[in-house]
Formats: C-alpha cells, sequence, structure tokens
C-alpha cells in the first residue's frame, strides 16, 4: 500500500474511511452519515485509489496510521483488546491477514488448507471479539502483531 497524504481525501471520504477503520459495515456507515450505500461504495473506490489500497482491511490500517481515526475517539464495533491469548499458528493468520492476504494466500504461505485457515480465523474471531476481517487486522494492528 503506498502512502499517500490525508488530506487528499475529501470530507466525506475522511468520515467514511473513519467509520471504515472502527469496523462498520457499508449500510451502517450509510445509516450514520445518512447516505446511501452505493455513495458509501463510491466513497470507498475514491478512498482504494487515493490510498493506494486494495480493500477495506488496507484502507482502515490508513486510517488508522494516518490518525485519520482521532485521538480518544469511541470506537463502535472495534474488537476489544483483551482476551484469551491466541496461539502463535492463530497470531501468524492474523498477521498475514493483516497484510492483506486471502485465505488462499495464507495457506500457501503456511502451508496448511483453506478450511484450516477458515478454523483459525473462527477461532480468531471469538478470541479478539472481531466480527469480520477488517476488525481482526485493527486487532492484530492495536495488539502489535504487525512488527515481526
Amino acid at each position: 500500500m503506498e502512502e499517500a497524504p490525508a488530506a487528499k481525501l475529501t470530507c466525506r471520504e475522511s468520515d467514511v474511511v473513519r467509520l471504515l477503520a472502527w469496523g462498520l459495515s457499508n449500510r451502517l456507515i450509510a445509516r450514520r452519515l445518512d447516505i446511501s450505500e452505493k455513495t458509501v461504495k463510491n466513497h470507498l473506490s475514491s478512498i482504494y485509489f487515493k490510498t493506494g489500497a486494495t480493500g477495506r482491511t488496507q484502507a482502515a490500517l490508513y486510517a488508522r496510521h494516518a490518525g485519520l481515526t482521532g485521538p480518544g475517539q469511541a470506537a463502535p464495533s472495534a474488537p476489544a483488546p483483551a482476551g484469551p491469548a491466541l496461539t502463535a499458528r492463530e497470531r501468524g493468520v492474523l498477521r498475514l491477514l493483516a497484510w492483506g492476504l486471502s485465505n488462499r494466500l495464507i495457506a500457501r504461505r503456511l502451508d496448511i488448507s483453506e478450511k484450516t485457515v477458515k478454523n483459525h480465523l473462527s477461532s480468531i474471531y471469538f478470541k479478539t471479539g472481531a466480527a469480520d476481517r477488517t476488525q481482526a487486522a485493527l486487532y492484530a494492528q492495536h495488539a502489535g502483531l504487525l512488527a515481526s
């Protein structure tokens, strides 16, 4: 993902990417901003292009890195940082997921089946309180799993 200055985003795009970084779905972003889901998708396409992100996870991580989530703001639907410890394999899967790899690429990289990756992800979601890949990736960033 390329580093693009946050100033390139419009105010509305900044609002969309901030809510995305909180882990909200397109539907919830649309409701929160009183716009249509189609408009959210259009903003996300523009955000991906401007930031060099290839998907929601990278855009959310970009927002966190660029400080678009704001200090001290509550994060509705954000995964809880506390919880049972992840196994070494789960941390490896989570790290690769946070880097933006698909289940297929994670499986190839770790020499395991895609079904095993899905099982690890289910366990990761349960342990971290994440509802989806984006929230799990944000958890990985918050927990410092991306450094290694």
